[in-house]
């Protein structure tokens, strides 16, 4: 469940070297960008104020659970990271469980420079992630298209799905590949871990990916959202329990869950 209130404080202290730029931050100019570092293992990252949401969720909120996720991961797991933004969960992760090999996937070009430089930067991240500036689809296809916000600076609602954002206004082709063609190039059989978050896209995914497919994932991590009486947190999770998953969500907001499914 995500963290709220003073907890949220608890965990800029269990992540992070240096809490105090954030802390701080509250009482000078705000607006600025952010400079960490992790720990145990270090590694450094900049937080510009476009993604102080993104960070809030996934180091203070602690969204994914990473103490939870790292003590049921192996010691080299094989993660994929669908709409890895820029970077901050598998950052988070390397930060915990330094010989992760994670096989990043995020279409948006900010986004993208800012995970290679992070990678710059870091030479475990530069090792460890591999970073693929496409799309995932479920079903096949070369381009796709999305809607995003009209902005340079890096973004995190950016959706296949025409109206899932009323900022989304600008529209834009992206080179995509399926989740099965991502599955099959694996240098292993065995996924240890699917981490998903892709503004509505879960649903295309997931469903047009073949049961067999789907069923070398050992755990997955899904931002759900509901979109209709047909796509929703219901569905999908009926859909996983038929795979042979067990799976629970907690709510993030009106419409959007927090999914963990973990293979039986």
């Amino acid at each position: 469940m995500p963290v709220t209130g003073l907890r949220r404080y608890v965990n800029l202290f269990r992540h992070l070297r240096n809490p105090s730029e954030y802390v701080f931050d509250k009482f000078r100019d705000r607006g600025r960008t952010l400079h960490f570092v992790t720990k145990p293992n270090k590694l450094r990252f900049e937080v510009p104020p476009s993604l102080y949401q993104v960070f809030k969720e996934i180091f203070m909120a602690d969204v994914y659970n990473i103490e939870a996720l790292r003590r049921v991961l192996p010691d080299d797991p094989l993660v994929i990271d669908i709409g890895a933004n820029a970077g901050f969960f598998d950052i988070l992760l390397l930060s915990k469980t330094k010989n992760a090999q994670i096989y990043a996937y995020e279409p948006l070009s900010s986004n993208i420079e800012r995970m290679r430089s992070v990678a710059s930067f870091n030479r475990e991240f530069d090792k460890s992630v591999i970073i693929n500036p496409v799309a995932v689809t479920g079903t096949p296809c070369e381009t796709l298209r999305l809607y995003t916000q009209d902005t340079e600076d890096n973004q995190v609602v950016a959706s296949s799905l025409k109206g899932f954002d009323i900022g989304n206004t600008k529209e834009l082709w992206t080179r995509a590949i399926s989740l099965s063609d991502i599955i099959a190039g694996m240098p292993k059989v065995k996924i240890d871990l699917l981490k998903m978050d892709c503004e509505g896209s879960e649903y295309d995914i997931i469903l047009n990916t073949s049961p067999d497919m789907i069923r070398r994932i050992e755990r997955m991590l899904i931002e759900v959202h509901d979109i209709d009486s047909q796509f929703n947190i219901k569905t999908f999770t009926r859909y996983l329990r038929e795979l042979g998953y067990e799976v629970t969500y907690t709510s993030i907001n009106g419409f959007c869950y927090a999914l963990d499914a973990c293979k039986k």
